[in-house]
């Protein structure tokens, strides 16, 4: 849907630059065709070509080439995008620990409701309680909700990373 969204998005303007542009060029040859006509006392009509100033300074290679960049553009973003968005805010008290994908529409998942954990199965059409866990899963470390403070600490570790790489070479 947001890949539609983008797409509809580029396309509107960009027809919306060509009709900007198609306007621009319609004005100059209006103002070159002007004087000329106060000479000759009749209005020479071309026919206009939208478009027509692109077409000489790019080639088939330079335009795809930009529709790459763009596409490359669009999967970067989505990826850090995906990397680092926010946890989802569980309700009070009910808290997801970890999730397995076991097919299509199955799959299990641990639950951590106050000081107990349960081992659930949820299918298309039902959930049930597998288990009871009596030794609880680690909950692993708290993950900022924040996208920022997330991307901050991933360069943070990332730097602290190759300066105890660099100080290991020495």
């Amino acid at each position: 849907m947001r890949l539609f969204l983008v797409c509809l998005t580029l396309f509107i303007s960009t027809v919306a630059f060509s009709q900007e542009v198609a306007q621009e060029v319609a004005q100059q040859k209006v103002e070159q065709v002007a004087p000329n006509t106060i000479a000759e006392n009749t209005i020479q009509e071309t026919p206009l070509q939208v478009g027509k100033h692109v077409a000489g300074n790019m080639d088939a290679m330079t335009m795809i080439l930009s529709l790459l960049m763009v596409l490359v553009l669009i999967v970067v973003v989505a990826v850090v995008l995906k990397r680092f968005q926010p946890k989802r805010q569980g309700l009070a008290g009910l808290k997801i620990i970890t999730s397995v994908h076991l097919g299509s529409k199955e799959r299990l998942v641990v639950v951590q409701v106050a000081d107990k954990q349960l081992l659930l199965g949820v299918t298309a059409q039902q959930i049930t309680l597998l288990d009871n866990l009596e030794k609880p899963l680690d909950t692993g470390v708290n993950l900022t909700s924040e996208l920022g403070q997330s991307v901050i600490s991933f360069f943070q570790k990332q730097t602290t990373n190759k300066m105890t790489n660099i100080k290991v070479k020495k």
